[in-house]
């Protein structure tokens, strides 16, 4: 069997995300893989960043321990607190389906926050969390 990638479990968590359908809805924005599209989506939206993902060979499998942020960005503070609150009870602990590969572990490790000034002059604030995912694949 030939071992996959991570973006199989990129795609598992976004597939994750989309099951949840009131996530779903109010996500207006969409979710998006590292930055919004051009031009800047509808708020709020969620960004997700793939920031490592190691593989660790074993006797008989590969693990990969991967880190992913996850964040909603939205005009309003409480708007993206509320979200990101949806965003942790759908993930942490969630079991993932990667195709080729087996969930170990979805949890949260992090949280993270930041506000910038989009082109408007206007506030953006973000709100999320990194997630540490580990699956395994049988060689």
């Amino acid at each position: 069997m030939a071992y996959t990638s991570s973006s199989a479990i990129l795609r598992a968590l976004v597939q994750r995300v989309r099951a949840n359908p009131a996530l779903r809805a109010s996500l207006v924005g969409g979710i998006h893989e590292g930055f919004s599209p051009e031009p800047i989506a509808t708020y709020p939206m969620a960004i997700y960043t793939s920031v490592a993902m190691s593989y660790e060979p074993t006797w008989t499998s590969r693990l990969i321990v991967g880190l992913v942020d996850v964040t909603i960005y939205s005009r309003d503070q409480v708007e993206a607190s509320n979200l990101d609150q949806s965003m942790l009870e759908q993930l942490d602990g969630a079991a993932l389906t990667p195709e080729g590969q087996t969930s170990l572990i979805c949890r949260r490790v992090n949280d993270l926050r930041n506000i910038d000034v989009d082109e408007e002059g206007r506030k953006v604030y973000g709100v999320g969390g990194s997630y540490e995912i580990w699956t395994s694949q049988n060689a």
